[in-house]
Parts: structure tokens; C-alpha cells; sequence
């Protein structure tokens, strides 16, 4: 392998400081969420702004982290990538109306769109959010190389905000803050592989070279 062919290849890599950088502003705004629905933290048009940001954010770190962890796996691992990355987004879009829409609209008002198309689409950005998650967290669980006790944190969080309208609000809170711990502990994890991962790809790539020589 070339030089320029090695440089070509590692330009495909996605940065991972970059998905860790953006995993920690997603926990720090689940964190804000979570003291928010709790009332630890006051609501204001700030909050309701960035509320969203959380899961645009986990986009990124989950790009990071499959990047990291499920790059060479299966069939499996890419179904479970794609459905988590629609989930998130379709979760992005539900939290822009719930917090920028709903916020500014009377019970009478928020009822009524809730029972049509609008409220279809919740459902169905729930069914994918959650059916994401878990498998994300089932192929990153049987990759192995993801730390274990977040992918299982967040696995188990999933499962009460998928189904927010299903559990008391309490369960729901304390859902947001596990989410919010697990998401900050992946994503200082990623933090810690980029110089391993980059010795390990100078070391492959350097040593046909010398072969050649």
C-alpha cells in the first residue's frame, strides 16, 4: 500500500473527538432536560431551545461510535445503525414541536393536533427511537468493545422514554438523567481511542512498507 493510498484511507474516518465533543453537549443538555422536567431547573426560552439539540447531537455521537465499534460487523450491526440514526432524528423533530410549538399553545390546541397526523407521527418517532436504541445497544453489547455497563444504562433508559406516555413522570426523570450518564460515559470513552486507534493504523501502514523496501 502506497502512501497516498493510506492517506486516502484514513481521510474516510470519521473524527472521534469531534462525536465525543458532541456526545458530551448531548448529555449536558440531557442533564438540563432531566432537572427541567424535575423542576431543578426553571423553564425558560433558552431551555426550551436547546432541548432538542440532545438528540441532534447523539447523531454525531453515534456516528462516533459505530465508527469505533461497529465499523467491520455484520448485516445485523448496520440495520441497528440506520434505525437508531432515523430514531434520533425523528426524536429531533418530535422535541422542536414539543418544545418550541406546544410550548406556546393551549391544552385545548396541543389535544386537538395530538389526535391527528401530528400525533401519528409521535408514535411512530417512538416505535423508531426505541426499536434503535435497543438494537444499537444489542449489536454494540455483542461487539464487545464499547464499555458494557453504559451500553446497558442506555439500553434500559430507552425503554421509558420511548414509551414517555406510559410512565409516571418520575420514572421518566430519572430515564433522562441514566440517559444523560450513559451518553457522557460513551462519549469520554471515544475520547480515549483516537491515539491507540491512529498508532494502530501508522503501524499497519508502515510496516508493508518496510516489507517493500
Amino acid at each position: 500500500m502506497s502512501s497516498v493510498t493510506a492517506r486516502k484511507n484514513d481521510s474516510t474516518d470519521f473524527p472521534l473527538r469531534f462525536a465525543a465533543i458532541a456526545g458530551m453537549l448531548a448529555a449536558a443538555i440531557l442533564f438540563v432536560n432531566a432537572g427541567k422536567r424535575a423542576g431543578l431547573i426553571p423553564l425558560s426560552p433558552l431551555t426550551q431551545l436547546i432541548a432538542p439539540l440532545a438528540q441532534a447531537f447523539a447523531i454525531v455521537l453515534i456516528v462516533g461510535i459505530a465508527q469505533a465499534a461497529l465499523r467491520r460487523t455484520g448485516r445485523f450491526s448496520a440495520i441497528a445503525i440506520g434505525v437508531n440514526l432515523v430514531g434520533l432524528a425523528a426524536a429531533t423533530g418530535t422535541e422542536w414541536v414539543i418544545n418550541l410549538v406546544f410550548a406556546q399553545l393551549d391544552a385545548a390546541h396541543v389535544t386537538t393536533l395530538r389526535s391527528g397526523p401530528l400525533g401519528t407521527a409521535f408514535l411512530v418517532a417512538s416505535v423508531v427511537f426505541l426499536a434503535g436504541s435497543l438494537l444499537f445497544c444489542i449489536a454494540l453489547f455483542r461487539n464487545g468493545t464499547a464499555p458494557k455497563i453504559p451500553t446497558v444504562a442506555y439500553a434500559l433508559a430507552s425503554i421509558p422514554i420511548g414509551i414517555r406516555n406510559l410512565v409516571p413522570e418520575i420514572i421518566l426523570d430519572l430515564a433522562l438523567a441514566i440517559l444523560a450518564a450513559s451518553v457522557l460515559w460513551l462519549a469520554l470513552w471515544l475520547v480515549t481511542l483516537p491515539k491507540s486507534a491512529n498508532a494502530q493504523k501508522d503501524h499497519a501502514k508502515y510496516r508493508p512498507l518496510t516489507k517493500q523496501a
